[in-house]
């Protein structure tokens, strides 16, 4: 990979030339590519998780992502960052509409899926 990349590029990523005087990527992101520190193993892992049970994560997620829009001047940036968060709307509106089905009678195979804790996943 270092050698598709320019030296201060590839530093930036862990590897190769020292890097820049700038600084670099945050250590969490560095380690995800391959560089710099570990990111933080107290973390669950996805397996460890439950169906429907992120609701608090996506809410912060959504938070954040808010945060940054409104912080950002790049267009194009904004414009991804809007496409993440549609896709985090999607999943709560998906899960609030599944409870809304269950509470009137209707349990969609999804929704007694999360219910069940993931049994035929």
């Amino acid at each position: 990979m270092s050698q598709m990349m320019p030296p201060d590029m590839s530093a930036a990523l862990g590897g190769g030339a020292p890097a820049p005087a700038a600084g670099g990527l945050p250590p969490d992101i560095g380690a995800l590519l391959g560089g710099g520190a570990a990111p933080d193993q107290s973390l669950p892992s996805i397996k460890d998780g439950t169906h429907g049970g992120g609701e608090e994560a996506l809410t912060t997620a959504l938070d954040a992502l808010q945060d940054a829009i409104d912080n950002e001047a790049d267009q194009e940036d904004i414009q991804v960052m809007l496409q993440c968060q549609a896709k985090l709307q999607g999943i709560l509106a998906k899960n609030q509409k599944e409870a809304d089905s269950a509470m009137g009678g209707s349990l969609g195979p999804s929704a007694a899926r999360k219910m069940a804790g993931g049994l035929g996943a």
